[in-house]
């Protein structure tokens, strides 16, 4: 199977004149997958819908998630699985407004795209080819109607103030010179992760021009950097650890899974969902400390109380990898070939600490180059959560990644870009033509 990415007229930037010279009862600014959705349940509606999009082909991160299989959505969901700075309260009534089994059947009964689920629990296109699935969005968006103007980068949006012929409340203007007038106006582009996706941060900045406060971005789901360059030396090994996050002696959050080990640090799956922690604002003192192995590891005093004549290399050995164990009786500075019976009291303390209580100096992360999704945005407080309408300017509207919703790894970013684009293109049809307040 190999599906086109989108028609070749509804992506040209040639095609479809028709942006000026009418007010539009929605404009959405960005065509991922949270501005999809939109367009689609407010295309469904009945709603006349443009859907803006700077780059010449939609959906790029779909087309580049999941190692470019498309990880579109978790098989399981829980609250605990998103970070929000807002009202967890808030975040819970919105996330779980369409549940994860309705999402799924969403994409396979009414997009006709087949899924499956993999042992770790993330789901995928069975073809594993993400240009289906945005293939089958855009189709949808084709069938309701939605106008698709794709090359269109918005560089200014602004309130129309007086009342206006057609009803008009936003002017939003293409970098191009055009401009476009709507009713009702949505900002679904993406944060700042993946720039060669074309993710600038565009949208913060348009959200900021119409009175939303958006508090400092940060890079989330992003490896981190090891401070102590012996790390790197383990670059290409993964094995089983708990790592808890801990800030002025308490222990903030503990998860176990899988850990990476880079030229530069770590990552994986369990460094990734824990790494906000060390990029959002406050973050200074926070400690990353490692269990190896976690429960599936022996007692480790004991392991090593009952090695008899076996030298603490050998001990290690036996339960970690070769690289990993020597590195860790380096830092505990004790003898490689020591025997576990003539361990002192204070050699066997120093390899428990190591073992069970690691601390992984930091002295930073990748960035937005490599980092999954953009932690931060719009605070939740600034948005009714019903309709993720917004409470600073009637009209406006917000999803995906622009809101301050941050997921793990493992389809819950793009969860959650389903989810609050639904919301918004349901809350649009509800409007219709009605004027905004």
């Amino acid at each position: 199977m190999n599906p086109q990415v989108a028609p070749a007229n509804s992506l040209d930037p040639g095609a479809r004149e028709r942006l000026e010279g009418r007010v539009w009862p929605a404009v959405i600014v960005g065509a991922g997958a949270a501005g999809l959705l939109a367009a689609i349940f407010a295309g469904r509606g009945g709603l006349a819908v443009l859907l803006l999009e700077a780059k010449r082909t939609p959906g790029a991160k779909i087309r580049v998630s999941g190692g470019g299989r498309c990880n579109l959505l978790p098989s399981e969901v829980e609250l605990r699985d998103f970070h929000t700075h807002g009202s967890k309260h808030a975040l819970r009534n919105a996330l779980f407004s369409w549940p994860l089994d309705e999402v799924r059947a969403f994409f396979e009964r009414e997009l006709a795209t087949p899924l499956v689920t993999e042992p770790t629990g993330k789901v995928f296109p069975a073809s594993q080819d993400p240009r289906q699935v945005v293939a089958a969005l855009l189709g949808e968006c084709a069938r309701v109607g939605v106008e698709l103007a794709g090359g269109r980068r918005v560089i200014a949006v602004r309130r129309v103030e007086g009342v206006v012929p057609g009803g008009a409340r936003f002017e939003v203007e293409i970098e191009d010179g055009r401009r476009v007038s709507c009713r009702r106006l949505v900002l679904a582009t993406g944060g700042l992760s993946l720039p060669k996706t074309g993710s600038d941060g565009g949208g913060f900045e348009l959200a900021r021009s119409l009175g939303h406060s958006v508090p400092a971005t940060y890079p989330a789901l992003v490896p981190l950097l090891a401070a102590d360059a012996r790390w790197g030396e383990l670059a290409g090994l993964s094995l089983r650890a708990r790592l808890a996050v801990e800030r002025q002696g308490r222990r903030i959050e503990e998860r176990e899974g899988d850990l990476l080990f880079t030229h530069r640090g770590f990552s994986g799956p369990l460094a990734l969902d824990l790494s906000h922690h060390f990029t959002e604002p406050g973050s200074a003192g926070t400690e990353l400390v490692a269990h190896w192995l976690g429960e599936r590891g022996p007692p480790w005093d004991l392991h090593l109380r009952r090695g008899g004549r076996k030298s603490a290399a050998g001990l290690l050995r036996e339960e970690l990898p070769r690289r990993l164990a020597d590195l860790l009786i380096e830092l505990a500075g004790v003898d490689p070939e020591r025997r576990a019976s003539e361990l002192t009291r204070a050699e066997r303390l120093r390899l428990v600490e190591v073992l069970e209580r690691c601390k992984l100096a930091l002295s930073g992360d990748e960035g937005y180059r490599t980092a999954e999704v953009t932690g931060g945005g719009v605070p939740l407080a600034e948005l009714a959560t019903r309709t993720l309408e917004s409470l600073v300017a009637p009209g406006l509207y917000l999803a995906g990644e622009m809101v301050d919703a941050t997921g793990r790894i493992g389809g819950y970013n793009f969860l959650w870009a389903w989810v609050s684009g639904r919301k918004v293109g349901l809350a649009l049809a509800a409007a219709g033509g009605s004027p905004v307040p």
